[in-house]
């Protein structure tokens, strides 16, 4: 089976030649009805990976009403055998190689499967494709504006900072009903209503500079970002300049310089004020509750994802994010395509309907909402954009490096690469590997697109599980270090996601706002996240 070359194996060297050496012998035991793949593994106790070694077989559905004749063993050659049942797009991925292949680029990365290198496809097929693959764009290389730099900025600063679903839409939607002249915006998704209205009326008679990606449809959605592009095209008029970003899946975009995301969550409110976020303007990230204010929103917050934001007064950095995506937005504007000439591409339609299974993790109670707060003074703040060589990996690498107490990191998720020109990528989670081998109180919050294959490839390349847990509907990006220093972004960890996609962030090294995000951290950690994970 061709294997794509992320493909990061599941267990340490001598454990897959003893497990392969064991599936080798007992073929007969384990070529049962029903199973499509085996590889070497971790045996998963309540829904978690722990180290025993074990054999790997996936299977298209788990019964307990098997006959003993098709019923698996629990051990062959001295090894657990861990049975586990395929999501559609795993059972794709096994059963028809060539056609995983068509649409595996399409996928947003959290939504991709877990791959490995050694699992023996047991039904694969080689029939003829379905889906015609996606045709390849020309690429246009990346360049940042001329004029500007992404030095940190030692200064004064005035920093809002807050978190969703606690106060995400109530403090978003002041800052931008405060516009007085021209916002400039980067977004991957733009497709709540409740956004949509208020920036039709907030941006009315301004102007408003915006680039937009094109991603699979949220979930929560009200209204496509076509829809988005319409309705402010309509209401806006000449104050309106527009353009979908130049990323592989957009349709409306006639090259890449992005592969597969323009990702990122900024904008920047009259030259002098941005908001930078992890979190989109849908209603997923972007609720329209107020549960700090209004104790009736409690139970709707568990629906809602994990967000951090600030909002940053300096009118330096401001410009400096300004520039860049008004860079973005002049390159874009050449290198659109008519609508009149666009088709949806069947490997986009059909990526998108693998992509969103109703993936969940039981969600629990928040304990507490916590308000938004205010920091002023003299700070140290770091911009990242990627795919700017070696800012972003540089700039975090370092911030994981130097953590001699605590570092907590709460993120989507974490997916391992092989590929050679990921090393940066992988350089930044063997820094976490090595945090937690010093005796550093390092602690990970996933998302539930961390589900067992990925958990148990972090285990192989040394995370410690035991300081990692699983908490449904994080969106968060976040790092916290010794309590002196948080990064706010919109990187996710996977290698396009730090090396090569749109995406920005902050560095803020100050205690007083390091430790506003630690304290909503340690509440995730205390009251929502557990060790618990989803197999796919």
């Amino acid at each position: 089976m061709k294997h794509s070359a992320d493909a990061v194996p599941a267990v340490d060297a001598k454990s897959a030649q003893a497990i392969d050496a064991a599936v080798a012998a007992n073929q007969a035991e384990l070529q049962k009805p029903g199973v499509l793949g085996i590889r070497a593994g971790y045996k998963v106790v309540a829904g978690w990976p722990t180290r025993k070694p074990a054999i790997v077989v996936t299977v298209e559905n788990k019964k307990d009403d098997v006959a003993d004749q098709d019923r698996l063993p629990d051990k062959v050659g001295g090894i657990a055998v861990d049975v586990r049942e395929a999501s559609r797009l795993k059972s794709l991925e096994l059963k028809d190689p060539a056609q995983y292949e068509t649409i595996a680029h399409t996928l947003p990365a959290e939504a991709r499967v877990a791959r490995f290198p050694d699992e023996q496809p047991t039904q694969a097929t080689s029939e003829e494709l379905a889906v015609e693959p996606l045709a390849a764009k020309p690429t246009l290389p990346y360049a940042g504006p001329a004029d500007a730099n992404l030095d940190p900025v030692e200064d004064d600063f005035t920093i809002l900072c807050h978190a969703s679903p606690d106060a995400g839409w109530p403090t978003l939607s002041k800052f931008l009903a405060d516009t007085t002249d021209r916002l400039v915006v980067g977004l991957y998704d733009f497709t709540s209503a409740h956004v949509l209205d208020a920036v039709k009326t907030d941006l009315n008679g301004k102007h408003l500079d915006l680039v937009l990606d094109h991603p699979p449809r949220n979930p929560t959605a009200d209204q496509t970002d076509e829809e988005t592009h319409t309705a402010l095209a309509d209401e806006l008029g000449d104050n309106l300049d527009f353009a979908w970003a130049l990323e592989g899946m957009d349709k409306f975009a006639a090259v890449a310089v992005f592969p597969n995301a323009y990702h990122i969550k900024v904008a920047v409110r009259d030259g002098q004020t941005f908001w930078l976020s992890s979190g989109n303007w849908n209603n997923s990230n972007q609720p329209d509750i107020d549960p700090v204010n209004n104790p009736g929103d409690a139970s709707a917050a568990t629906k809602f994802d994990r967000d951090w934001h600030v909002i940053v007064q300096h009118a330096g950095l401001a410009g400096t994010f300004s520039k860049y995506l008004e860079n973005d937005l002049t390159v874009a504007s050449q290198h659109q395509v008519a609508p009149a000439a666009v088709a949806a591409p069947a490997a986009l339609a059909a990526a998108e309907e693998l992509a969103f299974e109703p993936l969940a993790v039981p969600a629990a109670a928040f304990a507490q909402f916590f308000a938004p707060q205010s920091f002023s003074g003299q700070m140290k703040v770091t911009p990242l954009l990627t795919p700017d060589p070696d800012i972003y990996t540089g700039a975090v690498l370092a911030l994981v490096q130097s953590a001699t107490q605590s570092l907590y990191i709460q993120t989507q998720y974490a997916h391992p690469s092989v590929q050679a020109g990921d090393a940066k990528f992988t350089e930044l989670l063997q820094a976490v590997v090595d945090r937690q081998q010093a005796g550093v109180d390092v602690r990970i919050i996933f998302s539930q697109w961390e589900n067992q294959g990925y958990l148990e490839k972090l285990q192989a390349v040394g995370f410690d599980l035991n300081q990692v847990r699983i908490q449904q509907g994080v969106h968060n990006k976040g790092i916290v270090r010794d309590g002196t220093a948080v990064l706010i972004s919109s990187q996710n960890w996977s290698a396009d996601g730090v090396l090569r996609n749109r995406d920005a962030g902050v560095i803020i090294e100050n205690a007083d706002i390091a430790q506003y995000f630690q304290q909503i951290f340690m509440h995730d950690w205390t009251h929502l996240a557990r060790q618990q994970a989803l197999d796919a």
